[in-house]
């Protein structure tokens, strides 16, 4: 499966190749070209922001670092410190000089231009890349566990989710999010149990929340014979931006389990063909994954299948 941040991994490493083989004429364009990407990809943006929000620098720091004859050595507490240094000292280098030729200046100069070069892609580039990296890992392994928990309602446990839904008579979501936090715990989701009270009230899944890194899960139903329909959707989607809000967390995940012999389409503004659908709002990214557990007939007999869109206009027109 070709999961949404598929391609943006790539282009971070093909981002770095490009530095590697600028020629000294090249490497300033190569080195805005790549800071340009950063800040202008909403999804890095918002990952590079949520590493400076945690990990502060002043201009009187850098100054007093670039003006010393040696430099002291730096001592990061982990990668998301050294990442957050890395960008705000380059992003502080190229105000100071008003261009990206880093390469020209005394404090980055080596033997010659090539271990210059090395000197700046591997001190200040690669550290912010190794930091996204493995942010954008970590959201491949649970996109790759909500995928494969698609994969076994449908295929394998949507009789006995359907029978317990259609027999119980109120809190119909806690069925689904205790059958989600099972499946999380056996995939080795530490705690996915808390449902914790924000400022915004209590989301259905947080997982790890004893990390500084926690899952926000919203589950919603689609079952218009309980009234269940957009409008429940909509709901969803306003209560998982409140909750990354009060988690202070740049992605949110929105399962919608469909309760009826219906395909619901998400059609945004930027289509692509990778799972989840998602889009970004206001610097941070939200992922809809539709889990079917209403189809009832086999293939060969549904007939026409109704389709009901939703579009990005609908879910953040208030």
């Amino acid at each position: 499966m070709n999961y949404a941040n598929h391609n943006l991994r790539t282009n971070l490493q093909e981002w770095k190749n490009r530095l590697y083989r600028s020629t000294y004429e090249q490497f300033g364009f190569q080195l805005k070209y790549i800071i340009s990407n950063f800040d202008t990809n909403l999804q890095i943006h918002a990952l590079i922001n949520d590493s400076i929000k945690e990990y502060v620098f002043s201009q009187e720091e850098f100054n007093s670092r670039t003006s010393s004859y040696r430099s002291p050595e730096l001592i990061f507490e982990n990668e998301t410190h050294q990442s957050a240094y890395c960008y705000q000292f380059l992003k502080y280098f190229i105000e100071k000089s008003g261009n990206y030729n880093l390469h020209n200046n005394t404090f980055f100069r080596g033997r010659d231009f090539e271990e210059t070069k090395t000197k700046i892609i591997e001190e200040y580039i690669s550290p912010i890349l190794y930091y996204l990296h493995d942010k954008l890992e970590k959201l491949n392994s649970t996109i790759y566990l909500l995928e494969k928990y698609k994969k076994r309602t449908e295929w394998f446990t949507q009789n006995s989710i359907l029978s317990a839904y259609k027999t119980a008579t109120k809190n119909y979501e806690q069925i689904l999010e205790d059958d989600l936090r099972l499946f999380l715990f056996d995939q080795g989701i530490d705690y996915p149990f808390s449902t914790p009270t924000s400022a915004s009230g209590r989301a259905d899944v947080i997982g790890e929340i004893e990390t500084d890194d926690p899952l926000i899960i919203e589950i919603k139903i689609f079952d218009r014979t309980k009234k269940y329909g957009k409008d429940r959707i909509k709901d969803g989607f306003s209560q998982i931006i409140k909750y990354t809000n009060d988690y202070n967390k740049d992605v949110g995940f929105l399962i919608i389990y469909n309760m009826e012999d219906v395909e619901i389409n998400f059609k945004f503004s930027e289509p692509t063909k990778v799972f989840p659908p998602s889009f970004q709002f206001n610097n941070k990214t939200y992922y809809f994954i539709v889990i079917n557990c209403g189809f009832t007939n086999s293939a060969s007999k549904s007939g026409t299948t109704q389709e009901i869109e939703i579009t990005e206009s609908e879910l953040t027109k208030k």
